[in-house]
This record gives C-alpha cells, structure tokens and sequence, in this order.
C-alpha cells in the first residue's frame, strides 16, 4: 500500500473531470499525493495498491453509472476490497428524474461497500454545472475528508 490517493473519475462533459482536478489540488495543498485517471482506461492495480481512493462520476440515461465506469464496477463486484476506503463523487441534475439523482454514485458506492471497502463520509453530491460549487459545496466537503484522512494517519 501506498500514500498517493488515487482519483478515479468518469467524464464526458468535463464537468466530473474539473471538480476532480479541483479536489486534487484542495488536496496537494493539504500535504496529500493524489494522482488522476480516466475510469475508461485506469489499470484496476491502481485500486488493489491503494488503500485510499476518490472515485467519480456523473449519472445516465435512467439512473446509470456513466458507462466509462462500467469495467471498473465489475472489476470491484468481483474483488475483495477489504482494508480500502473510498470517498464518492457524484455529479447529477435534478432537472431530470430527481428520484435517481446521483444515482451512478450511489451504484458505485453500494458495490464498493459490499465488496468490503469502507465510505469515508458522505458522498458529495453536485446538482448541474459544478463551477458554482467550486468555494462552497466542494471545498467544504474537501475540508471534511482531509480532517478525516488527518486522523486517519495519526
């Protein structure tokens, strides 16, 4: 096991891959290694040799993990996961079915959980255009998870 927190994301729009970029420079500027990967193309070692991940993405068609993700989720159903936490990012709009909103997150979430990994805290949910959210919802999140790693290590 390594420092580094991997962030593994799933972006189409851009819009998951700049609230990970954000996050990860939050991030660095606490003291933490972080590096980023495209769930399409992320080799699942990154996972097996982690101890900490971010993992991202946006929700589709009814209630959907981006299908960028959909390897990656299989490799997690498939795997024991025991020993690993995750924080889980999750962008949506409520423009749509609100009754599925973030629900690609809490897909991931669920499977990661029942594979023995452990949540760091409360998903982060972004309703619409992340950007706005930026100095707000985002960074106090942040805040949150990096006092959380914090004790963690001590």
């Amino acid at each position: 096991m390594n420092n580094l927190i991997p962030i593994i994301y799933a972006s189409t729009s851009g819009n998951v891959e700049a609230t990970c970029q954000h996050i990860s420079d939050l991030l660095r500027e606490a003291g933490f290694e972080t590096s980023l990967h495209r769930a399409e193309i992320v080799d699942f070692k990154v996972i097996q040799e982690s101890s900490v991940i971010l993992l991202a993405t946006s929700t589709w068609e009814h209630g959907e993990i981006n299908p960028f993700f959909n390897n990656i989720l299989g490799e997690i159903e498939k795997n024991d996961l025991t020993g690993k936490s995750a924080g889980f990012i999750g962008l949506g709009d409520t423009r749509y079915e609100q009754v599925l909103f973030c629900k690609g997150i809490d897909i991931l979430r669920e499977a990661f959980i029942k594979a023995g990994g452990k949540d760091l805290s409360s998903p982060l949910k972004i309703n619409g255009e992340p950007y706005q959210y930026f100095n707000t919802t985002v960074l106090n999140w942040t805040n949150k998870l990096i006092e959380l790693l914090k004790n963690e290590s001590a």
